[in-house]
């Protein structure tokens, strides 16, 4: 595949996945790995899809809401190199991005993306201190598709 094909199967995958698997960095210098919810899943969020395709026009740009006071936030802010996955298992296609994660306090952007239910997590509502957002801009893409294992530096 071509770098526009790699593209599109990974925008693909983000769309369709109902989760995404996040790697950090732990305290003992090994990865860390644990789902997370797709805020890109157009069947799962798709009101959180609307917006961050209205917000970001870089569409390979990926968005995790989760708390602040969470060991990811911690291992984070220690190393901010991370991996996503995202699979598709039955289709035999996934694709890793990997980056630096960025940590976004854009209040306007938390009301926009605030999901009826997440009151469970974030009992204060999409003000809560312990609600973040954060944004991996990938500089690096991986697919994994039945046709074959392809990559790209991506470019900013």
């Amino acid at each position: 595949m071509g770098e526009k094909e790699i593209q599109e199967a990974a925008r693909e995958l983000m769309l369709k996945a109902p989760v995404l698997y996040l790697a950090s960095i732990d305290e003992n210098g090994f990865p860390h790995i644990r789902a997370v919810e797709n805020l890109k899943s157009v069947e799962k969020f798709p009101h959180a899809a609307k917006v961050l395709s209205e917000h970001d026009q870089n569409d390979l740009n990926v968005y995790i809401s989760t708390n602040t006071s969470s060991t990811k936030v911690k291992q984070v802010k220690k190393n901010s190199a991370i991996s996503i996955y995202y699979c598709l298992p039955n289709e035999y296609k996934g694709i890793m991005l990997q980056g630096k994660a960025e940590f976004i306090d854009d209040i306007e952007l938390k009301k926009k993306l605030w999901t009826d239910g997440w009151e469970i997590y974030y009992s204060k509502g999409y003000s809560d201190p312990d609600f973040t957002i954060l944004r991996l801009k990938p500089k690096y893409l991986k697919t994994w598709y039945k046709s074959g294992i392809d990559e790209i530096v991506v470019s900013d």
